[in-house]
């Protein structure tokens, strides 16, 4: 089968698409045939080298998938060849007591397709049964890759690490990326008012046509004034940040009373100076967030299905434009998802 493969680790990293052996599956195993797989900003730390697990090269990457069940092991029940199937890309042992729990995001023995494992940027993958969701028949493989990860993380953000009621304010940073543009749709779902940030009109402009109130540009030297200016000087109920740095720090500016910023991501900077005073004066929460669960997916399908929310896909890509869709997000010139269509 062919596999576009991370050979050496940089920015850019090389990148190669070649011939692989097919995968075979072991007893609780499916190979899925992958027909769509969306490209995250996960996908770019792994290329880089700076995520903080080791990563055996070459790797195949690509977390957010979808596709048929291609062939099964001999354990496997309740599956059957050729159904259509989401892949939880967060690999999770099921005995811990967090899974024992419903929350696979925090499995202590953890693993992540595209990372420590070869991942969806091919034409087959090897995937545990218990990472296999039924696909419904209303979602299409491009809808599903474009938000089995993204938008059941921005699931995860707003309704189980906070809960977002009817009549809130939420900040949403970023509102055109892959988990922005999901949180957006489902705030929305939630009765929420919601804020956009863009660094561009064009992307501010993306961001209200996905159902934000208001979208404002996050270059402009003080940001978080418009959102005082918004809210009539209370500040927003929650934020939903994934950027981390002097935007994380911004956020706090944004913030009312009571309210919570939560954060799944520090592409901007990993270390941030905190001023307490204000944070506990104010009761505010700042709560991190990684990745999903099962439920959290089913339920972001779910929406989809009912068309309540869409997948926001900028572009697709064949298996050999892996690099370019890469070079895209990297340049950020995507605008919601690039999906790799092997």
């Amino acid at each position: 089968m062919k596999a576009a493969q991370l050979i050496k680790h940089g920015a850019p990293g090389v990148m190669e698409v070649r011939e692989v052996p097919n995968p075979t599956p072991g007893p609780d195993d499916v190979v899925v045939r992958v027909r769509a797989c969306g490209l995250n900003r996960l996908d770019l730390w792994t290329e880089q080298g700076e995520l903080p697990v080791p990563i055996t090269l070459p790797r195949t990457l690509g977390g957010e998938m979808s596709g048929e069940i291609l062939k099964m092991g001999e354990n496997v029940r309740n599956w059957h060849v050729g159904e259509r199937v989401a892949v939880q890309s967060n690999i999770f042992c099921g005995k811990c007591e967090f899974c024992l729990q419903g929350e696979e995001s925090i499995c202590l023995n953890g693993k992540l397709l595209g990372v420590q494992l070869d991942g969806g940027f091919a034409e087959q993958v090897l995937v545990p049964t218990a990472a296999l969701v039924h696909l419904p028949d209303a979602v299409d493989f491009k809808t599903s890759a474009g938000l089995t990860l993204a938008g059941s993380t921005a699931m995860h953000m707003l309704t189980k690490r906070t809960q977002v009621c009817v009549g809130d304010w939420v900040l949403v940073i970023a509102g055109a990326s892959g988990v922005g543009s999901a949180a957006i749709q489902i705030a929305k779902h939630l009765g929420a008012y919601v804020i956009a940030t863009g660094s561009t009109e064009a992307k501010r402009e993306f961001s209200k046509q996905l159902g934000a109130d208001y979208a404002i540009d996050i270059t402009a030297t003080d940001w978080p004034a418009e959102v005082r200016k918004i809210t009539s000087k209370r500040g927003v109920d929650v934020v939903v940040e994934h950027v981390g740095g002097d935007v994380l720090l911004g956020c706090f500016n944004c913030l009312a009373r009571g309210g919570t910023i939560v954060t799944c991501g520090a592409t901007a900077g990993r270390e941030v100076c905190l001023k307490l005073w204000s944070f506990f004066v104010k009761e505010q929460k700042l709560v991190g967030s990684y990745g999903r669960n099962r439920a959290d997916i089913k339920a972001t399908l779910d929406l989809a299905a009912k068309g309540v929310i869409k997948a926001a896909i900028h572009q697709t890509y064949p298996l050999d434009q892996t690099v370019q869709a890469f070079a895209d997000l990297r340049d950020r010139r995507v605008q919601g998802k690039a999906v790799i269509l092997p």
